[in-house]
C-alpha cells in the first residue's frame, strides 16, 4: 500500500504540495491501492523503501514532482498528483494489467514497453484517451 506521505516524501512540507494536491494524491492512490491489493505483492523498491518507483538514494520522481522538475514531460500527471510509478522490476504487473482491468479501477498506464521496471498509472486519461498509451 502506498500512503499520501511516501507519494510526497520529502517534499510534503513545501509550499507546492498543496491542499488540492493532496485530494488527487488520495484520490489517485485509492485506486492504485485496490488494483495492488487485488494483483498481489508488490516488492518495495529498495531506493526508496517503497512501492514506488525512483532514483538511487531514495530521493527519485516516482510519486509527486514538483512543477520545475526536470524529470519527464513538462505535462506529466505527476506534477499534479495524479500519477505515480509503481516499481514493476521484472514486468508482472505491467503484464498482469489489462485495458479491461484499468477500466475497473478508474486508470491509465504508460505502455510497458515504455516504463521498464516501472508501472506509470495515472487517474487522468492521456489525450488519446487509451487506457494503455504511449508517453
Amino acid at each position: 500500500m502506498i500512503t499520501v506521505e511516501e507519494y510526497f516524501g520529502k517534499k510534503i512540507g513545501l509550499p507546492q504540495v498543496t491542499a488540492i494536491m493532496i485530494e488527487n494524491a488520495t484520490g489517485l492512490l485509492e485506486k492504485v491501492n485496490r488494483c495492488l491489493t487485488d494483483f498481489g505483492d508488490v516488492p518495495n523498491d529498495p531506493d526508496t523503501g517503497t512501492q514506488i518507483s525512483g532514483a538511487k538514494g531514495g530521493i527519485g520522481d516516482g510519486g509527486f514532482r514538483l512543477p520545475f522538475s526536470a524529470t519527464g514531460a513538462k505535462s506529466s500527471k505527476h506534477k499534479t498528483a495524479h500519477a505515480v510509478d509503481v516499481y514493476d522490476p521484472e514486468g508482472k504487473l505491467d503484464a498482469w494489467l489489462d485495458d479491461r482491468k484499468l477500466t475497473l479501477y478508474g486508470l491509465y498506464r504508460e505502455s510497458p514497453e515504455a516504463t521498464i521496471g516501472w508501472t506509470h498509472l495515472q487517474d487522468i486519461p492521456p489525450g488519446s484517451g487509451h487506457r494503455t498509451f504511449y508517453p
